[in-house]
This record gives C-alpha cells, sequence and structure tokens, in this order.
C-alpha cells in the first residue's frame, strides 16, 4: 500500500505559516467588519432582548443623550473578542483541517474543522462576548470583573452558545469553502467579488440556522434566567 504524502508543515502544524496567515487575516477582516457593523447588531441585540420592532427600538437607542454612545455601547471587548474570534475560525480550522485524513470527504472535514475552531473560541471568548452583550443593552459590564471575576455571570448563556458557535461554524466554513470550489470561471478573475459573495451567502445561510439560538443566548448574557423558561417565553 503507497503511504499517503505527508501534507506540508504549513498546514499540519499550529505554529506554521498557514496558520499565522489565516489567523491575522480573519483577526483584520473581522475588527473592520465590527466596528462598519456594530450600530446594526446593538439593534439587533436590542430587538432580541426586548421583543420590539426595529423602528421603535431604534428611535428608544437614538433619543438618547447620546445617540452614537447608545449605538457603540461595548465596542472595546467586542473588538478584542471578534479579533480573535475570526482569527481562530480561520487558524484553528486549517490547522485541524491539515491533520485530517484525505481519505474523509472534503466537506465533512470543514465541518469538522468549523465545529473544532467554533468550540474552542467560544470557550475561550464567552466572557468578553458577555460583556459586549451588556454594554449594548445598558447593563453594567465591568462589576463582573472587579473587584473580583464572576465566572457565573460570565459565562451565562454558554449553553445555546457553544451549541450555535460549533454548529454555525461547522455551517458556515461548509458553506463557504464549497460555495468557493464550485464558484464560476468568471467568478474566479475576481476574487475579491468571489469572496465578497461567498461569505456574504455563507453567513446568511448560517444565521438563518442559529438565529433562534443567539437570541437565547442574548437574553441570559443580559438578564440571567434559564434555558427551559426563556424559550417558552
Amino acid at each position: 500500500m503507497t503511504a499517503r504524502p505527508t501534507p506540508p508543515a504549513s498546514l499540519t502544524t499550529i505554529g506554521g505559516h498557514a496558520f499565522r496567515r489565516d489567523f491575522v487575516a480573519g483577526a483584520m477582516a473581522g475588527c473592520v467588519m465590527r466596528v462598519a457593523l456594530f450600530p446594526v447588531d446593538t439593534l439587533k441585540t436590542n430587538m432580541q432582548r426586548s421583543g420590539t420592532g426595529a423602528g421603535s427600538t431604534l428611535r428608544r437607542l437614538l433619543s438618547e443623550p447620546s445617540s452614537t454612545a447608545a449605538l457603540y455601547r461595548g465596542l472595546a471587548p467586542a473588538l478584542l473578542e471578534i479579533g480573535v474570534n475570526r482569527g481562530a475560525l480561520m487558524g484553528i480550522s486549517t490547522a485541524v483541517k491539515g491533520r485530517l485524513p484525505d481519505r474523509i470527504p472534503e466537506a465533512a472535514r470543514d465541518a469538522a474543522a468549523g465545529c473544532a475552531a467554533g468550540v474552542v473560541k467560544t470557550t475561550a471568548l464567552h466572557p468578553l462576548d458577555t460583556l459586549t452583550c451588556r454594554g449594548q443593552v445598558g447593563r453594567a459590564q465591568w462589576d463582573l470583573l472587579w473587584p473580583r471575576p464572576r465566572p457565573e455571570k460570565l459565562y451565562r448563556g454558554f449553553g445555546p452558545a457553544i451549541v450555535r458557535s460549533s454548529g454555525g461554524m461547522a455551517i458556515w466554513l461548509t458553506a463557504r469553502n464549497g460555495l468557493t470550489r464550485s464558484a464560476p470561471e468568471s467568478l474566479s478573475r475576481t476574487p475579491w467579488q468571489r469572496d465578497w459573495l461567498v461569505g456574504m451567502t455563507a453567513t446568511a445561510a448560517t444565521d438563518v440556522c442559529t438565529f433562534p439560538l443567539d437570541t437565547l443566548k442574548k437574553n441570559l448574557q443580559a438578564d440571567g434566567g434559564r434555558v427551559v423558561v426563556l424559550a417558552q417565553r
């Protein structure tokens, strides 16, 4: 039996060039996206928590003494979280996929790599996501860290978060890589346009599948409570 060639070290070692490149690129893109779209995310978070429509929620946010501050509350932990989040998604998934045998179908390797990256980054970054959510809805943030960290509150909503993240990242990476591989030749000549369309489509598909879990997570992060009670509201 012919031995399978060993993949390049850059794809099999977590310290390889591919990991570093993908981590930095993912982190930078994530931070730029987060700053540009943070007001939209703040609006969404407040709608998820209050159950009100977009118009009334936006009017309430804009009626605050500083509407800009209201729309950008929680940005600092969000930038730290999204930078590591996207970097980990791209870097860890690259490393994990490179270690999986070639006999496993490509889509299955994408799903496994995305799932692993989702578990790792959510476990590490959930406290920052909780601080972001509480800032967006006007709840106290830093009392969860000072004078002593309060992990029981920082990890509220972790159950739905880990399911959403691992499943969502598996969906996203599988969809994104599958669409990239099957993109028409005309789009291959303009990689930025192909990547934009592919990323947008993969993200939309992921959000449709995981949005209820995101709503449940944010309500738990903002106000506490029990999963069963919130799910029945």
